[in-house]
């Protein structure tokens, strides 16, 4: 899942959108053209990495998807019908998975990443976001002229800042409605073929329960009256956890139909969060940060890599413990007794996502497409 855009840091990956908002961008066919077909795909920008039983699948710029099958070497890039920044790819089976990116696209895959179709884009984002705040403002309006002087002064408050909450956030969709789409996506988990959510920029959380047939707002369900970015998302059974911009944290224990705000150990951005093989979840960010809890996000300990370096990415490892990648090349493996070895793939290119082969090759991608990298071997004491 995508941590950042690896061109320099992750915050990139927003600008890219502010800038086109910025300058007021009416041209949106990269929404709806093909990605080309390039010999050298595996050599762009790419972003995240999923793996099925049958593959591996990364996805980039330029829309650009590719897959390597695990009994082969050889990497193809797949049928993409946008070429739109994609930021991050999730698989609820072997064959059904999803992408997403700017411009609000959401795409779909019922073939194990060969092949794509597009379920959502910007346009369609704003309509939802027009709707479901059109709704919200009536059912607000209906409520304060229910009231009588026998309800509390206070409950009247309630509402009427809520309203006014809402009548801004109505009046920012119609207004993206006359601007057009700017708004990227930068996480999807999917919890089953039918269950997907969706997290991005400025707040954005979506959900579907009929395979992305249909989508759902679910801005209002977590306390982010700020609008920060929504960077990562991680699901381990019914208990999801959330992450992004300024430390913020949330977790549900119910499959995503209630949220709490969890104290964060951090108060910069965190890119990436994880729940390991033994249940302990892992949060990674902004200059090296990393943190690990043992008991679902109560409380965390700090582990120092020793580098002030962008952490992107957080994975399991086979063999147990966890590989983290970052920027500069950096990649390390945290064993289950809290003992680091460091390396760093000698190209010193951002990392933006990795995975493992069954060999115990590290697929990384990031800035220079797609890298290879032995298990770091070195034996540096993590400190937690």
């Amino acid at each position: 899942m995508v941590r950042a855009t690896v061109c320099a840091s992750a915050a990139l990956l927003l600008s890219l959108s502010a800038t086109a908002q910025d300058a007021q961008v009416k041209d949106y066919d990269v929404i709806y053209a093909p990605a080309m077909t390039a010999p050298k795909a595996t050599q762009a920008v790419l972003t995240d990495i999923a793996a099925t039983e049958e593959r591996w699948v990364a996805v980039g710029d330029y829309g650009v998807i590719v897959t390597r099958e695990k009994a082969s070497q050889e990497w193809q890039q797949a049928e993409v019908p946008t070429s739109v920044f994609l930021t991050s790819v999730d698989f609820a089976t072997t064959n059904i998975g999803w992408a997403v990116g700017h411009h609000g696209v959401v795409l779909n895959t019922t073939d194990g990443g060969l092949t794509w179709t597009r379920q959502l884009d910007g346009f369609g984002y704003i309509d939802l976001q027009v709707a479901y705040y059109e709704e919200k403002v009536a059912t607000l309006e209906a409520q304060l002229d229910a009231l009588t002087e026998d309800d509390d002064a206070a409950t009247e408050d309630d509402l009427t800042f809520a309203l006014d909450d809402a009548l801004f956030q109505l009046d920012n969709a119609n207004f993206a409605k006359e601007e057009g789409p700017t708004k990227p996506f930068l996480d999807v988990v999917a919890l089953s073929a039918d269950e997907v959510f969706v997290s991005g920029a400025y707040g954005a959380l979506l959900y579907s329960n009929d395979g992305g047939a249909s989508w759902t707002i679910r801005d209002q369900a977590i306390e982010n009256p700020d609008g920060y970015h929504l960077n990562a998302f991680e699901a381990a059974g019914d208990t999801l956890y959330l992450t992004g911009e300024a430390g913020q944290l949330f977790r549900s224990l119910d499959r995503g139909a209630s949220w709490e705000t969890l104290d964060s150990p951090y108060y910069g951005s965190l890119f990436d969060v994880h729940v390991d093989a033994e249940q302990r979840l892992w949060l990674v960010g902004l200059r090296g940060n990393i943190f690990v809890s043992d008991d679902q996000g109560a409380s965390f300990s700090a582990i120092s890599l020793g580098d002030a370096v962008n952490i992107n990415s957080v994975i399991n490892a086979p063999t147990g413990g966890v590989y983290l990648a970052g920027n500069a090349g950096v990649v390390a493996f945290i064993d289950a007794a809290g003992q680091l070895h460091k390396d760093s793939h000698p190209s010193g290119a951002a990392v933006s996502a990795i995975a493992v082969t069954d060999a115990g090759e590290l697929i990384l991608v990031g800035q220079r497409g797609v890298l290879s990298l032995a298990q770091p071997q070195s034996g540096q004491k993590g400190e937690q």
